[in-house]
């Protein structure tokens, strides 16, 4: 693979997916194109209500799905939700995917009231794709079946929007795929970080496809030895992507800064403890600094905050067990739980690893028990939301789907898509 090799394709005029609105069939109906009837003998009670009277019944409505309907009933409803103050806060999250392997699609779990689905993508079932990375709103899929096994194809989509876009292929002969990740841009721009590794020679790819251009651009550089690392979890900070890899003990984090195209990595903090899959983890804080996470026995969870290059400063530890009562986790309060997989065998003890992190909402995800725990490590809050009863296909990794802004703006109020 050169390092001059640029990916480009012609942007057509309207992407896949997208709403055309010239294809409209059904007219909006306002409040004054009301059809004439029996109706109108009767007065109209609540198009008499006064704009504080209607906020006053939105209020009583369960977030977010009541006040996004009414939002899309007419333009006067859509323009008091909108601006509205005081509405009840709804979740922090719609719910989140995850990769279940009898479906071609990743399934999404609903944890306030919406169901999300993929149905309106295109891709074939006996072929399927599978979720990576989640950011924001968007979705990066790895499709599977029908291409060729040198090839990478991922796809971007919406599923709030119902929009999607399918990247150019990307060939991989000879290489391993280590990370594809979302970098969220402005608006609706986007760029995908993929990094490839020589699978025979110590040579790096940092591939990134930008939304604006519909191009993949390409540098390389050279390695002091082979390095083939296992995919683990990412953080985005700005320009720059961290990677974790999920190796057993690892050392570092690799970053890539995707503006200047360079590969560089970071040493992980003294965890005082053995770090293998599942029990370590990245994200970044509410102002924008790397951290990472570990769980220590007993269910203690330990930080640390990267406050300058190769300076880690470490966090006060909580202790996870004392956050779970019967009213946030249920049965999970009286289990036998440890983060480390001995102690399945041992004692007879659950396991409790992480799944997920929503950088939006700055909450972690635990897999407790195939059980999936959320955890705000701002306010601490713990709230079990659902549980896995596939005995026979344990839970894996969570891709949390972050909550539109509350109140909604008038962008916000789309119809909540059907699920798949």
């Amino acid at each position: 693979m050169s390092s001059a090799v640029v990916f480009r394709r012609v942007r057509s005029r309207s992407s896949p997916g997208r709403f055309d609105s010239t294809r409209r069939t059904r007219p909006r109906v306002e409040e004054a194109e009301r059809p004439a009837g029996r109706g109108e003998e009767k007065a109209d009670v609540v198009s008499a209500l006064p704009d504080d009277m209607l906020l006053e019944v939105f209020r009583r409505l369960p977030p977010p799905t009541g006040a996004v309907r009414c939002g899309a009933v007419c333009r006067r409803w859509r323009r008091v939700v909108s601006r509205a103050p005081g509405l009840p806060a709804p979740p922090r999250h719609f719910g989140f995917f995850r990769n279940h392997g009898p479906s071609a699609l990743p399934p999404f779990v609903p944890t306030a009231g919406v169901a999300l689905g993929l149905g309106f993508l295109p891709v074939s079932p006996a072929c399927g794709v599978i979720l990576v990375d989640c950011r924001g709103h968007r979705l990066l899929l790895h499709e599977l079946g029908r291409h060729l096994a040198t090839e990478l194809n991922l796809l971007v989509c919406n599923p709030l929007e119902k929009t999607f876009v399918r990247l150019p292929p990307l060939p991989t002969a000879g290489h391993t795929v280590f990370c594809h990740t979302i970098v969220p841009g402005e608006g609706a721009e986007f760029r995908v970080l993929v990094v490839l590794f020589g699978a025979t020679s110590p040579n790096f790819y940092i591939l990134i496809y930008s939304s604006a251009s519909s191009a993949w651009e390409v540098a390389t550089g050279a390695l002091k030895r082979p390095l083939m690392p296992d995919r683990g979890p990412t953080a985005v900070v700005g320009d720059v992507v961290y990677m974790l890899p999920s190796d057993a003990n690892p050392k570092y984090i690799l970053s890539v800064n995707t503006a200047k195209m360079t590969m560089s990595g970071v040493p992980l903090p003294n965890a005082e403890m053995p770090l293998y899959t599942g029990n370590n983890w990245i994200g970044k804080t509410e102002d924008g600094r790397l951290c990472f996470f570990a769980i220590r026995e007993p269910l203690l969870l330990v930080k640390w905050v990267l406050d300058a290059p190769r300076t880690w400063t470490p966090q006060e530890p909580v202790s996870l067990r004392q956050l779970m009562t019967p009213a946030t986790v249920g049965d999970l309060h009286g289990m036998k739980l440890s983060a480390r997989i001995g102690e399945q065998i041992s004692n007879g003890c659950k396991l409790v690893s992480f799944g997920g992190f929503c950088e939006g909402t700055g909450t972690l995800f635990f897999v407790m028990a195939d059980r999936v725990v959320s955890l705000d490590i701002k306010t601490f809050k713990m709230e079990r939301l659902w549980r896995n009863d596939d005995e026979w296909r344990p839970l894996g990794d969570v891709f949390p789907y972050e909550m539109v802004a509350w109140p909604p703006a008038l962008k916000d109020l789309v119809k909540p898509p059907v699920n798949a």
